[in-house]
């Protein structure tokens, strides 16, 4: 695995387990014990596909059973390629019970993408669609396969296999190892909850995504124990909309479809997020009276868009998870008046896990912070020095805690770099605590854009910039300068088309916001969109590459 060193947050499982948040269950466990207890209730729903727990249960031990014939076992890892289908999960619950590792990879990756990831985590089998929106995805593994000595199987979904392929349907379907095993077989095979069970790619603006590794103990942490039972308070009633990609990252898969199938409840999938076409989301909620969604910030941005919101049924709405990227509280405040739901706030990162999280319960302020740090996690805010900031100051965020990961997968320098030896992950954000420990999170580091010597922060200009009538969406990135080596140019996508703000009304604004002179931009650019990672967050680095040699 070549993740973290044993003197870091290894070494810390002992007292995950010694205070009760690690508990030796399995992610299969806590589905388990909903389909005994309810078989008949619908688990997943997708486009004119339902399933069952009992279905769905029925039919992961079948694709457990049916993998160990093909040879892949524990510590083995299964990439699956895939929209917001329902064989997502049920290739989780399978691979869960043997001990194999579950990698799901965004539909849009491409070849780059894809040998890059399938080698760096030396996949053993592959699950993908033959074809998917005109994309022949089976003549690319065909061309990527010389070059992946690893990859031993590819397994086809939705359409009969051909010669050296195999049929996803057939694996989950074929429960002839009943009669030759008995019905204990898959028991013997049980991992250790410690043990290496997901990978999350990360949806970062890096070259190429990374693996990072995840325990199903953390996992159940987090999904159970803090986002289920301290923050969202779910149960057997929720109906979850999942709308984000779940092939990248937690947002899409771990919150809105794996958490429900946890507790009993519902998950609604969205097949594919279309930014063109935002009510399809929105008659998702409605149609199926989700109790909850979980969003990024620029989808929400989306649906905020349409006019006629009030007209959908969101009367089962109780609240719209955001994560993945910071909500503007402009945006927060209009979502929360016009959705009619609370909006919680999830904060942390793919690489390492979450920190802190806003409850449903928490008043109208807390809930433009990021939240408070949840049970069995820690945080720092620390200065360059790495030494702690004085109460109140702003400084980097660093936290360790039971829903950790174990680092980068097969890349050991890189985990390095940015877990230190007792285990703190420094996350490059500049973060600040109020007076009862809610974080709200300030900056980049890395995003800070110095002129003349002043830091300017970009994310407090773009939260002011979303509140101007004629802007969509805005990004601040720095712009090289001959005299005070950077300025800031704002970037805003127009909320008409044809219809650009002047620079100096934009600034005026801006000082009427209550901003500081300096943070007025000496650049104005609009585009049509932003160059986006598979995670939906704005790749500032493509954007600020583009700019600068348009």
């Amino acid at each position: 695995m070549n993740g973290r060193s044993a003197s870091g947050f290894d070494a810390a499982a002992e007292a995950y387990r010694a205070a009760g948040f690690w508990r030796g269950e399995l992610v299969v466990d806590h589905f388990d014990r909903q389909a005994d207890a309810n078989p008949k209730k619908t688990a997943l729903i997708a486009a004119d596909r339902r399933v069952s727990y009992g279905a769905l249960q029925w039919q992961s031990r079948n694709l457990a059973a049916n993998l160990l014939s093909l040879n892949i076992t524990a510590g083995d890892v299964v990439a699956i390629q895939a929209p917001n289908w329902i064989e997502l999960a049920l290739c989780h619950l399978a691979l869960d019970r043997i001990g194999a590792i579950f990698l799901p990879l965004h539909d849009g990756f491409r070849e780059a993408e894809m040998a890059h990831l399938l080698r760096l985590s030396e996949a053993k089998a592959l699950i993908h669609p033959a074809i998917y929106r005109g994309f022949d995805h089976r003549e690319l593994v065909r061309e990527l396969r010389a070059d992946l000595p690893s990859l031993r199987q590819t397994i086809i979904m939705r359409e009969p296999a051909e010669p050296g392929e195999i049929s996803f349907d057939a694996l989950t379907a074929d429960d002839a190892w009943l009669a030759k095993h008995g019905k204990d077989h898959l028991a013997s095979f049980r991992p250790d909850s410690t043990a290496p069970m997901q990978i999350m790619v990360s949806s970062g603006t890096t070259a190429m995504p990374r693996c990072t590794i995840y325990c199903d103990d953390a996992t159940v942490c987090k999904l159970v124990g803090q986002y289920g039972a301290d923050v969202a308070h779910l149960g057997p009633d929720d109906v979850a909309a999942a709308i984000a990609p779940a092939g990248t990252g937690a947002t899409g898969y771990s919150y809105p479809i794996l958490a429900p199938l946890m507790h009993g409840g519902t998950a609604v999938l969205l097949e594919r997020w279309d930014g063109e076409r935002p009510e399809d989301a929105l008659a998702l909620i409605a149609r199926e009276q989700c109790t909850y969604a979980v969003m990024i910030p620029t989808q929400l941005i989306k649906l905020l868009s349409l006019p006629d919101i009030e007209a959908y049924d969101l009367s089962a709405l109780r609240f719209v998870t955001n994560a993945g990227a910071k909500l503007p509280d402009s945006v927060a405040e209009q979502a929360e008046r016009r959705l009619g739901c609370v909006m919680q706030t999830i904060y942390g990162a793919s690489d390492a896990g979450v920190p802190t999280m806003t409850s449903v319960d928490d008043a109208l302020d807390k809930r433009r912070t990021v939240g408070r740090v949840l049970p069995g996690q820690q945080l720092r805010l620390a200065d360059d020095d790495g030494q702690e900031v004085d109460a109140g100051q702003p400084g980097e965020v660093l936290w360790r805690g039971a829903n950790q990961s174990y680092g980068f997968f097969n890349a050991p320098e890189e985990t390095a770099m940015v877990w230190d030896e007792a285990g703190w992950y420094h996350s490059g954000d500049l973060g600040q605590l109020d007076g009862e420990g809610y974080l709200s999170i300030v900056g980049r580091k890395k995003d800070m854009i110095i002129r003349g010597g002043r830091n300017i922060n970009p994310r407090q200009i773009e939260e002011v910039l979303l509140r101007h009538d004629l802007v969509t969406d805005a990004a601040v990135i720095p712009f090289e300068d001959p005299v005070l080596g950077e300025i800031a140019c704002a970037v805003i996508v127009r909320a008409q088309p044809n219809v650009t703000p002047a620079l100096d009304d934009l600034n005026a604004f801006i000082i009427e916001q209550g901003l500081a002179v300096w943070c007025q931009p000496e650049r104005l650019m609009a585009v049509d969109d932003f160059p986006r990672n598979a995670g939906g967050k704005i790749d500032k680095q493509t954007l600020i590459t583009q700019l600068q040699t348009s």
